[in-house]
């Protein structure tokens, strides 16, 4: 995760590759945590209406499994916000190299238990598979990766970019749609470049390519499928930490020659 300093620095052309692979991830991984547990991870829209009928008709099981997706996806934001709400001084680049690199290490431990055979690749979990724990643990892990992938890329971008779901984005693309094509449309409540609605609509388009790329192979390859999101975690740790390493070195050389 590469930092901004300033709103217009979140539209500049570097970052926005990061935005756009960032909701590719989600979108795959909301797919194959689908077609592995049969529920969705990367959003929270609908799970308490669900989990209010799982406990009417007494399936208690169903219900707390339920409702650890919103507990989870929330906690994600909770430890981004732990992680990152600091007072920086100047020069000083948060440290998203840490939420990123958590990211990892739980995709490594989803992609172990698949290795160590605890779940049947290409199986649906239900209430009778045999380990119950594991899919609870899996689900709550997705939904963990989720949020706190949704609350560092919404953290870095002062909020204006989320990766991780589609409700209020389609609603934003479709307020800013006419004026985005055409620049004498009235805009009293909703000014903004042409560049943000369009970048919204090329996140749209890059989480539903990866849900669609994570539907196609998910059935061949099982929890190995996680090695894909596991591989761009691994170099957007990376660049985060090049990324601190370089604001910081500059800004070393800054005080430097204020000192002089």
């Amino acid at each position: 995760m590469i930092h901004s300093e300033n709103v217009s620095e979140v539209y500049a052309k570097r970052n926005i590759p990061l935005w756009l692979i960032s909701s590719f991830k989600a979108g795959f991984i909301n797919s194959a945590g689908f077609l592995l547990t049969g529920k969705f991870v990367s959003h929270v829209t609908g799970f308490g209406t669900q989990v209010g009928i799982a406990v009417g008709h007494k399936d208690y099981f169903f219900g707390a499994e339920l409702f650890i997706i919103p507990t989870s996806f929330i906690l994600g934001g909770v430890i981004t916000s732990y992680i990152l709400d600091r007072k920086y001084d100047k020069g000083d680049t948060p440290p998203y190299w840490k939420v990123q690199s958590l990211i990892t290490f739980l995709l490594l431990v989803i992609i172990s238990i698949g290795e160590m055979g605890m779940v049947k690749s290409g199986i649906q979990f239900d209430k009778d598979f045999k380990y119950d724990y594991v899919e609870f643990s899996i689900i709550a892990m997705l939904c963990l990766i989720c949020g706190l992938k949704n609350g560092l890329v919404t953290w870095s971008t002062f909020g204006k970019v989320r990766v991780t779901h589609l409700t209020g984005l389609s609603t934003d693309i479709g307020l800013n749609l006419i004026r985005t094509f055409n620049k004498e449309q009235p805009s009293p409540r909703f000014k903004e470049e042409r560049k943000v609605n369009i970048l919204r609509m090329l996140t749209f388009a890059f989480f539903s390519t990866g849900a669609l790329i994570s539907a196609l192979i998910f059935p061949k390859l099982g929890l190995k499928t996680f090695f894909i999101p596991l591989t761009i975690s691994i170099g957007m740790s990376i660049i985060s930490i090049i990324d601190c390493k370089v604001r910081m070195k500059k800004s070393l050389l800054v005080l430097k020659d204020e000192f002089i």
